[in-house]
């Protein structure tokens, strides 16, 4: 019971915060207007000049690194995953497979890791670039069986089930 007392004022403080201030939201609208208006002007202003001059060219790009790229932004490089190197070294291998020696040395990965790291690259969120792998004992290797958002013919391993929508 005291806890529910303690909860109900906390709740009504949330509410509160969530709350936006008309005047607040206008500002701020106001503010985002004003900087796009300079940004604006200013991209006018350094189109005058001449790009073939190093020192203009050199000023040019220190305004913008100072004013920001706006919606010119460079996206960032994504960074290769161990996932993502033991996806093309298995695709890469072939037919002749990737034997588990091989795997063990360049990703340090034993076979017990290996059968999550099949499950992740099943799992991949766009099911066309799905990579069906299996290890074959015999031959001590991992083979790649299928690509693609189905499972190959035989396959008895881990398939992703059907993401419900709402």
């Amino acid at each position: 019971m005291a806890d529910q007392k303690k909860a109900e004022p906390a709740k009504a403080q949330a509410a509160e915060a969530k709350k936006v201030d008309p005047e607040r939201a206008k500002a701020a609208e106001a503010k985002k207007k004003a900087r796009a208006a300079a940004r604006a002007r200013v991209v006018e202003y350094i189109s005058q000049f001449d790009l073939t001059k190093p020192k203009e060219k050199q000023l040019v790009d220190d305004i913008r690194s100072f004013i920001g790229g706006g919606a010119q932004r460079v996206a960032r490089v994504a960074t290769k995953s161990v996932n993502s190197a033991l996806r093309d070294a298995l695709i890469a291998a072939g037919d002749k497979g990737l034997s588990e020696m091989d795997v063990f040395k360049q990703f340090k990965i034993g076979r017990p890791e290996m059968v999550t790291k099949i499950r992740i690259l099943v799992l991949c969120p766009n099911p066309d670039d799905r990579v069906w792998a299996r290890f074959d004992e015999a031959k001590e290797s991992y083979f790649v069986v299928g690509k693609g958002a189905n499972p190959p013919k035989g396959w008895d391993g881990y398939v992703p089930g059907a993401k419900e929508t709402l």
